[in-house]
C-alpha cells in the first residue's frame, strides 16, 4: 500500500514539476514589422497591418508579451508595445510626422530620454511613450484610448 501511494505522489510530482516548468520557460515571441498591407505577409507580420491607423516604424518588432488590444480596425484600444531599431530622436521625428498623415492631430510633446507624444483623431487619444534607454533598441508605448465625451468635468 505504501509502495502505491509512494508511486502515485512520485507521479504526481513529475507531472506538476513539469507543468511548472514549461509554464515558466517560454516567452512570448517578438513580431517583426514593416508591412503596408496584409497581403502575401506570413500571419506574424500580419498583425501589424490590423493596426491601419497608425505609422509603425520599419524594422520595429511588437512585443505581444507586453501588448493588449481590444477591438479591430480604426475602433482598436489598448496598448503595444515596439522596440525599435533607430535611436529615440529618430523615432520621435517619426511620429511627429507620421501620425498626422494617418489623421491624428499632436495635443502636446516633450522630448527627452523619455519622450511623450499626445494625440487625438476623432474620439480617440493616442499616448506615444518613446524610450531610449532600452538595451535591446528604442523601446515605444503606443497606447490609445476612447476620449472621454462628458459634457461637464469640472467640479
Amino acid at each position: 500500500m505504501y509502495k502505491k501511494l509512494q508511486n502515485k505522489f512520485f507521479k504526481f510530482s513529475c507531472l506538476f514539476a513539469f507543468i511548472f516548468m514549461t509554464a515558466c520557460s517560454g516567452k512570448v515571441p517578438l513580431i517583426a514589422s514593416g508591412v503596408s498591407g496584409p497581403e502575401g505577409l506570413p500571419a506574424e507580420e500580419a498583425s501589424f497591418a490590423k493596426f491601419n491607423d497608425l505609422p509603425m516604424p520599419g524594422n520595429s518588432k511588437m512585443n505581444l508579451e507586453k501588448s493588449l488590444v481590444f477591438g479591430a480596425d480604426s475602433e482598436w484600444f489598448g496598448r503595444l508595445n515596439l522596440i525599435v531599431n533607430l535611436s529615440g530622436a529618430d523615432v520621435f521625428d517619426f511620429y511627429i510626422y507620421e501620425m498626422p498623415n494617418f489623421g491624428w492631430r499632436e495635443i502636446t510633446s516633450i522630448r527627452s530620454d523619455i519622450s511623450l507624444i499626445t494625440y487625438e483623431r476623432g474620439g480617440r487619444i493616442a499616448n506615444v511613450r518613446i524610450d531610449s534607454s532600452s538595451t535591446r533598441g528604442t523601446e515605444v508605448w503606443v497606447t490609445v484610448s476612447p476620449r472621454d465625451t462628458g459634457s461637464n468635468n469640472s467640479k
